[in-house]
């Protein structure tokens, strides 16, 4: 299995390829960052699948800000000009308000798209008949794609139902209005300059925003080998799936990868998130010089700093950008942090992505 986290600054776009148990490649995508990072990567990406003769079987949107839903945009009009052939044999995505939007005519949806980036992939999944048939939400049936096994963690029912009350008959350009008002706004600074002993981790506020509490996050497992994919989810929508799995303090969850939620953001990544995992490579999805500050230091010492991760177990950030703001992350903390805590940093060699097989 090769897992890419292609370059999307602070945003996700990643992908699986993988051989099935039917022999044939596989190819599984999740989010597409900025419009950008289709011109820039994923662009050529879906040209090479279309000419190798496969196709993707399962390309899963978390949730429509813009450094998500972004990329599928320049996508989705190449195949509506006829300049592109749409290769993705299922979508996931969840709606805002499903029978409002199937309301509306053809020509209705095509004038309201302008203003908004959900509403174009929305319209287009309609009227193709590639929407998902139900709800993507905490709870639902397992789904396995030739070997790949799926596991929904987020969002729940509520959260979802949450999501559209606030947009239920919201116009275009308000829709447009107050997803950009919802996005998580800039600090002075970024917490580089504190050390690692420094922070008080006792206190946790978990981000707020409902967009982002109602983006799926999966679970998927391959030949033994598990990925948490935790777009910008709720951590506490997440702990409460797994918990319902069966997972706990002293039965964690074992898993080769974790993407990290949020790009890093401190209201994404809780204390008792990663008491119930244990991992040793944890994936940001973001460039450290973005106006939000993400990643984080302070959610990597949450950690680092974790009473249930045993300090014997060498773990390992990638980034996937390498600068200098990245590279200063720890540099207040001193060269005897890493074997204090037990840890490395990697950065992105690669233009394009970070690659890994697993």
């Amino acid at each position: 299995m090769v897992v890419r986290f292609y370059k999307a600054e602070c945003g996700d776009a990643a992908s699986i390829e993988y051989v099935g148990d039917d022999d044939q490649y596989h190819y599984v995508f999740f989010d597409a960052g900025y419009e950008r990072t289709y011109r820039n990567v994923l662009a050529k990406e879906i040209i090479d699948i279309k000419k190798s003769g496969t196709k993707i079987d399962l390309w899963i949107i978390s949730h429509f800000h813009d450094d998500h839903i972004g990329g599928i945009i320049p996508y989705i009009k190449e195949i509506t000009d006829n300049e592109a052939d749409d290769i993705v044999c299922n979508w996931w995505y969840n709606l805002t308000d499903t029978p409002q939007l199937q309301k509306h005519k053809k020509k209705e949806i095509s004038e309201a798209v302008s203003f908004n980036q959900h509403l174009q992939l929305s319209s287009y999944l309609l009227q193709t008949g590639k929407l998902n048939q139900f709800d993507i939400v905490a709870g639902s049936r397992s789904f396995n794609i030739s070997g790949l096994s799926i596991t929904v963690l987020s969002p729940s029912n509520g959260m979802l139902d949450q999501l559209r009350q606030k947009y239920k008959a919201m116009q275009a350009i308000d829709f447009h209005m107050v997803t950009v008002l919802s996005e998580p706004k800039s600090k002075e600074q970024n917490d580089y300059h504190k050390t690692i002993d420094s922070f008080n981790l006792a206190t946790f506020t978990e981000d707020k925003a409902i967009e982002n509490g109602s983006c799926i996050s999966v679970l998927t497992e391959l030949n033994g080998k598990r990925i948490l994919w935790l777009a910008d989810a709720f951590p506490s929508i997440i702990c409460s799936s797994l918990r319902n799995l069966g997972f706990s303090e002293l039965n964690p969850l074992e898993v080769d990868l974790v993407k990290i939620a949020h790009h890093g953001s401190r209201g994404n990544s809780s204390c008792e998130l990663f008491s119930l995992i244990r991992c040793q490579k944890y994936l940001f999805s973001a460039n450290g010089e973005n106006v939000h500050n993400l990643p984080t230091k302070e959610s990597l010492a949450r950690i680092l700093k974790n009473k249930y991760r045993p300090i014997e177990r060498f773990c390992e950030f990638l980034f996937t950008y390498d600068n200098s703001t990245l590279r200063g992350i720890f540099e207040v903390d001193g060269p005897d942090i890493y074997t204090k805590w037990n840890f490395k940093t990697t950065y992105a060699t690669s233009d394009k992505w970070v690659e890994l097989s697993l």
